[in-house]
Order: C-alpha cells, then sequence, then structure tokens
C-alpha cells in the first residue's frame, strides 16, 4: 500500500516541509519582511525635513564664507575652517558635486598654512574674548555658591563661540593677512560652491526667506555690538523675518533676553533653537552652550526637566568649558553628584580652562562632604597654585588641622609677601602677593598695634603680582636705619559673601625694600584666621 506522502515527489515534501517551519519559527526569527510604503503625508514630511536641513546647511556656509571674505585673515580661517566648515555634518548635504566643491573649499583653505605659534596666539585672544571673569565670579563659591550669585549667573549664562564670533575687534587681523593670490582662489572656489548650493537649493523649492543674505549678516553683527540689551532685542525681533534658518540667530535673541530676565521667553526661544540647529554639526558648541543655559534657567525656576536638559547639552559638545560647568551645576543640585564630576573633569581630563574648572570641583566636595578628595586634591601643590585663596581657605576649613596637606600652608606663605618701604617720614607698608588672592577683589584692612589704619591701599599689577601700597602709615626707621621697635601689623581681607581672611606678620625686624631695589620678604606670615580655621604658617614662612 502506497502511503500518501510516497505519492509525492521529493521537491513537493522539500516546499512543505519548509512552509511547516516557516509557521513555526518566531516572527523575530523569519526573513526580515518589506517595509510599508511611505503615506503621502510621511514622504511630504521627510521632503520638508530635507528642505530644512538644506537650508540651515547653506546659511552656515554662507556665514563662514562672508566672515572670510570680509577679513581675509589666518585668524578668520582658522576659526571658520575649525567651528564651522571642517565640523559641518555632511549628512545635511546629499549630491555628490555639492560634497567635492566643499571638499575644495577647505582643502583651499587648508593650504593657507597656519604656524603652530600663531595658532596658540589665535586660542588665547579667543579666550581674552569671553567675559571669563564675570562667569568666574558668579560661580565662585563663599559658604558654598552663593544664592545671590547663582541668580546673577542665571543671567549671565554660559557663552560659546558664537558670542566670541558676533563682538570680536579685528585690530590685529592686518598683522596676519592672508596673501592676495590664495584668498583670490579661496573666494572664488566659496563662490562657486554657494552658487551650486543655491541652485539645489531652487531645485528643493526653498524659499527665499529661509536663506541669509551678506546683508543680513551685517546687519546682525551690528545688532550684537548694541551695549544695551533692551535695544538690542527690538533690532533682532526686526530681523526675523530672514533669519528663521540660521540657529545662532536663535542664540543670540536668547541669550539677549536671558541677560534682561525674561527667562520664559527665553526658553522658548532656546526650544526655536534646538529645533533648527540639532543635527548640523559633530561638535556642536552652540547648542551645548543654548541648552546648557535652558537647564540652568529651568533649575532656578524650579522645572524638574533641567537635569535631563543638561545631560542632552554634555552630549552636543564636549569643549564648551562653560556649558560644561553650568550643566555640572544643575547636576548637582539634582543629585546626580557622579554625572557632576564627570562633566567638570571633561575640562581638567584635556586641560581646558584648569584655574576656572578646579573652583566648581572643589565646591562640588565641599558640598557633598567628600573629605578625602578635598584632601587628596589640595596635597597637589599645582592644585593650591591654581586655586583662589578664598577657595583654597573654605576647602581647607572642611578638614581637621592636622588633615591639612602641608602643601597648602606652602603656598599660602609663598604667594603673599608684606614688607615696609623706609623713607624720611612715615614709611610705607606695601603688600605684593599672587593672583590667587584676588586682592583688587577684596577689601583691605591694615591695622598697626592693633589699631586699623583708614588708609586705602593703591593697587597695580606687576610681573604677574597685585601689589597693594598703603602709603605713609607707620614708622619702620629711614632709609639710615632700622627701628628697633617696629609696630606689629595685621592684613585683613574681605571677600563678598566669604568670611573674612586675618593674617598675623611677625614682629621680626623686617628686611628693609628701598625704592629701586628688589623687594624682598619682609613681615612674615605667622597666622591665618578664616572662619572656624586657624593655621600657623610659622614653619612654613620660615622655609
Amino acid at each position: 500500500m502506497v502511503t500518501f506522502t510516497e505519492r509525492l515527489s521529493p521537491v513537493t515534501l522539500l516546499v512543505c516541509a519548509l512552509a511547516a517551519i516557516s509557521l513555526v519559527v518566531p516572527p523575530n526569527l523569519r526573513s526580515a519582511e518589506k517595509p510599508p510604503a511611505e503615506t503621502p503625508a510621511q514622504k511630504q514630511a521627510k521632503i520638508e525635513r530635507d528642505r530644512i536641513a538644506t537650508a540651515v546647511a547653506l546659511n552656515y556656509c554662507k556665514a563662514a564664507f562672508h566672515r572670510i571674505r570680509k577679513n581675509p585673515s589666518k585668524q578668520v580661517m582658522h576659526q571658520e575652517q575649525t567651528e564651522i566648515l571642517n565640523n559641518l555634518n555632511l549628512s545635511g548635504i546629499a549630491d555628490r558635486e555639492v560634497i567635492q566643491l566643499y571638499t575644495a573649499v577647505v582643502d583651499e583653505i587648508h593650504l593657507i598654512q597656519i604656524a603652530e605659534k600663531e595658532r596658540q596666539a589665535f586660542e588665547a585672544r579667543h579666550r581674552r574674548e569671553f567675559h571669563r571673569r564675570l562667569f568666574a565670579n558668579a560661580l565662585l563659591f563663599g559658604s558654598e555658591v552663593a544664592t545671590a550669585q547663582f541668580v546673577g549667573a542665571v543671567r549671565t549664562g554660559a557663552n560659546s563661540w558664537w558670542d566670541y564670533r558676533a563682538t570680536e575687534q579685528q585690530k590685529e587681523a592686518d598683522l596676519l593677512k592672508v596673501e592676495k593670490i590664495r584668498m583670490k582662489t579661496v573666494v572664488s572656489k566659496s563662490s562657486t560652491f554657494l552658487d551650486t548650493l543655491w541652485q539645489m537649493a531652487q531645485k528643493k523649492k526653498i524659499p527665499d526667506s529661509w536663506l541669509i543674505r551678506g546683508s543680513d549678516l551685517d546687519r546682525l553683527e551690528v545688532a550684537m555690538r548694541l551695549p544695551h540689551p533692551r535695544q538690542r532685542l527690538r533690532v533682532l525681533k526686526r530681523m526675523e523675518r530672514f533669519m528663521t534658518h540660521f540657529p545662532p540667530y536663535w542664540y543670540y535673541v536668547a541669550r539677549t533676553q536671558q541677560q534682561l530676565g525674561q527667562l520664559f521667553a527665553a526658553l522658548k526661544t532656546y526650544d526655536q533653537l534646538a529645533d533648527v540647529a540639532a543635527g548640523h554639526f559633530r561638535n556642536d558648541a552652540l547648542l551645548a552652550a543654548g541648552m546648557a543655559n535652558q537647564a540652568m534657567i529651568q533649575a532656578h525656576l524650579g522645572q524638574p526637566t533641567a537635569p535631563l536638559t543638561a545631560r542632552k547639552a554634555l552630549l552636543h559638545s564636549s569643549n564648551c568649558w562653560e556649558a560644561n560647568l553650568i550643566c555640572a551645576r544643575v547636576l548637582a543640585d539634582s543629585g546626580m553628584v557622579s554625572q557632576s564630576e564627570d562633566a567638570i573633569l571633561t575640562n581638567l581630563d584635556t586641560n581646558l580652562e584648569r584655574p576656572r574648572s578646579l573652583v566648581p570641583l572643589l565646591s562640588l566636595y565641599y558640598r557633598t562632604g567628600d573629605l578625602e578628595k578635598i584632601a587628596s586634591r589640595l596635597a597637589d601643590p599645582t592644585v593650591c597654585r591654581d586655586l583662589p585663596v578664598p577657595v583654597l581657605l573654605r576647602c581647607a576649613s572642611r578638614l581637621e588641622p592636622s588633615k591639612v596637606p602641608a602643601t597648602v600652608n606652602r603656598q599660602l606663605a609663598a604667594s603673599l609677601r608684606v614688607m615696609p618701604r623706609r623713607v624720611f617720614g612715615a614709611d610705607d607698608v606695601v603688600v605684593v602677593a599672587g593672583t590667587g588672592w584676588q586682592l583688587d577683589e577684596a577689601k583691605l584692612v591694615l591695622a598697626l598695634n592693633g589699631k586699623p589704619t583708614t588708609i586705602r591701599p593703591r593697587l597695580f599689577r606687576r610681573d604677574g603680582q597685585l601689589v597693594a601700597t598703603f602709603p605713609r602709615v607707620a614708622e619702620f626707621g629711614n632709609p639710615l636705619t632700622v627701628s628697633s621697635n617696629s609696630p606689629t601689623a595685621t592684613l585683613t581681607l574681605q571677600y563678598p559673601d566669604t568670611p573674612q581672611i586675618r593674617l598675623v606678620l611677625g614682629n621680626g625686624k623686617p628686611a628693609v625694600a628701598t625704592a629701586g631695589s628688589k623687594a624682598k620678604p619682609g613681615l612674615k606670615i605667622t597666622e591665618i584666621e578664616f572662619d572656624s580655621l586657624h593655621l600657623s604658617l610659622v614653619a612654613a614662612a620660615g622655609r
């Protein structure tokens, strides 16, 4: 008797077996099915995203080439190549012809050699142009980071390269002009590149109002140099019609609103910035700074989304040092201590604004009570050297006196000297201090024999140090003899939102610094009193 299966051919059996197996194989193991066809609405949304991406990419390139033409210097080329052209995400430009032209322009700029010494000078000037002192003071902690100072920081915010780009003056441009022949080649290729992009914009039916012109960029530059924020905001608002697809415009509007204290309006504008700017740069300092400012405002307003915004900001750029510190503060306030520490270490690991970054790091350890890390950091002489003295003393006051590293004593003793300058009649008392003492930010009071003087010191800088001179305050002898009964002295430094620092000076006969001679240590610091901290520096001062 022939069974049913015997009547079937081998091929038929194989097909049936495979069909049976396919019925029991889980869906995730089956071959990938063809994705469903896009709906008309999805196709239209995809085309719209492509048009927006093309418009934004074109506007960024237009801004870079416009600045190069206007200021044909090595410095400008270095900045535009680094921050925009070499950083642009080319996925927003789909045509091969455009990519080839883009590459040709970048290569031509690269052929203009920039010496390493010149590059360092550009970057140093770049850093100086930022509002570094204002930002650092806003985050300098007294009892920790004072609430009033943080409110000030909310308006100050985090700067980015675009703040610098909008306000810089080209005083040194003439010293580094590019050769005319080479510049002519760059301009020619960049013009061809822009013409090709413009043709692509027409092909994709991009509205003319989405694209910026050179005149628009000139007007924006003038607006950003207006000193009064209210006037600047009015001018910026009038320019919105032709700036909707240029992310720096939204950044400048939001920064101005933030400066005016219009925090809710600034939050909305930062949202617009994120919508337009996302995905155009591989390393986007503009978006990082914008989202860091947004996170800080959200934290100030008590919005729970602040830490999420801060974490997103850190993903956009690792070299925007101010944004890293702002995000670190927001994350710390949200209880995310390890993430906050990592954000600060992003700066320190790459030696990015090291002195500015050490303050928030030690502030974080101070606020969380991590005494072991405080002691470990203070044991490093370079950390003690780079920290402002009020911060150094605040951290040291958190430790047991026996656990304060000797490096702290040595730094304090070596970084400030007090000496009399003997003349005929009443003598001057001169205080010479390293920049860490920040004498220009403190009120100095000199007391002789327990009686405070009423004379305010004259301040000036000399050889990288601050010198404070109390004129005609005491009798230490004369240029020919030394007084046998020199007065005892104390120096008090009063900083905003910080306990006063009281320095007790030694009673021994001081070394004399006569006019025209090199200053030498005179009255030695023997004790420092700061809040609950009492340090004896006799041994350290004597070395």
